[in-house]
């Protein structure tokens, strides 16, 4: 890699290839709870987005149309073109449903018309759900869903949507991937010389309407992908490429930062000055580190207090010294103080405040 290559192409470079080294010897995170063993889904239904809500409860979107079979089939023709037709037909034509983790049991949800292949969801606090595709194939790709299915209200997000999530206030926030940031260029809101998207982190109401957020202070960083992004009761926590600041986002107040040793995070919770960040590039993809964020107004320090191993599965053979050592796991994300992590059809979750404690820092 020579050092004339743009951030994009070095983002490109360990995404493709990841970096493989030997991992640390990390002592394995005891868990907050017992690990919970998801149930079956029911039968002919397929699991496309699972989410932690607000209260800790799992949802999953599923669907009647099978689009890992159908990939699979296009690959071995040798007919990958993006977007495949076939899968936008499949999306069109599919049903999805809403289940919830409940002692043990699915208990059913709304159902909806699935309209797109990768869609994400949560929940607002007085039961609506919000059901947003991640490629919009040029149409408004947000839905607000009431509790028996009806669809309440549709608008625009963006294509490219890396994360989505709804705050305590009932705002949506949203985190795009580069693809997004640097797309998007048919997508025109009022007042806005750029579409929303060019800023990496956007928040919206319950109706697609902008918000205003200040702007992100250069000295962090410039956003090229949000990595992490996590809604709490009054604005969002996020992780974005290329610096990996933390930054605590919130309406019409400056955006903080911290800097710190970090790289390639998936998943941040929050606990007063203390934060939980889950994942990372290469060997470091099976990380959870608790840092302790320096009490300033801006531009402060995350002092890593402990490490551990997330329970992740690895690769019996790797193909080759730069191929990723890890399988991907269904679901690594964060919800307010807990981190959440799907494997192997397993639930394990682990809350900041527990983890502090054994780390000798139960006060922040």
């Amino acid at each position: 890699m020579g050092s004339g290559q743009t951030a994009l192409e070095k983002k490109a470079h360990i995404a493709d290839i990841g970096e493989m080294m030997q991992p640390d010897a990390l002592p394995q995170a005891p868990p907050y709870g017992p690990a919970i063993h998801l149930p079956a889904l029911p039968a002919g239904w397929h699991a496309l987005h699972y989410r932690v809500l607000a209260n800790g409860e799992l949802a999953v979107v599923i669907a009647d149309v099978d689009f890992a079979a159908e990939w699979e089939r296009i690959r071995s023709a040798n007919g990958l073109v993006y977007p495949p037709s076939r899968i936008l037909e499949m999306a069109d034509a599919g049903t999805a449903r809403l289940l919830l983790c409940a002692d043990g049991e699915w208990e059913e949800g709304p159902s909806f018309p699935l309209e797109f292949a990768y869609p994400k969801v949560d929940r607002f606090a007085d039961g609506r759900w919000l059901v947003v595709g991640s490629r919009t194939n040029k149409k408004s790709n947000a839905r607000v869903i009431a509790s028996d299915g009806t669809i309440l209200a549709r608008f625009m997000l963006g294509d490219g949507i890396e994360h989505v999530s709804v705050d305590g206030a009932g705002n949506i926030w949203v985190g795009w991937f580069d693809e997004g940031i640097y797309g998007n260029s048919d997508w025109h809101v009022p007042g806005e010389e750029w579409p929303p998207s060019s800023r990496g982190i956007g928040c919206f109401d319950d109706g697609g309407v902008i918000l205003p957020l200040a702007a992100f202070p250069s000295a962090a960083g410039m956003i090229a992908d949000c990595y992490a992004l996590t809604a709490v009761d009054d604005g969002a926590w996020a992780c974005p490429y290329t610096d990996f600041p933390l930054m605590r986002l919130r309406l019409n107040r400056p955006a903080l930062w911290w800097a710190n040793d970090l790289a390639g995070p998936k998943a941040l919770a929050v606990d007063g000055r203390r934060v939980l960040a889950a994942g990372g590039y290469g060997d470091k993809a099976n990380r959870l580190a608790l840092l302790l964020l320096e009490d300033v107004e801006q531009g402060g320090s995350a002092h890593q207090l402990a490490e551990w191993a997330l329970p992740l599965s690895r690769l019996a053979a790797p193909a080759n010294d730069w191929s990723p050592m890890w399988i991907h796991p269904t679901l690594l994300t964060a919800s307010y103080d807990t981190i959440h992590l799907i494997n192997d059809g397993v639930w394990h979750r682990w809350r900041v405040g527990e983890l502090a404690e054994l780390a000798g820092d139960p006060q922040g």
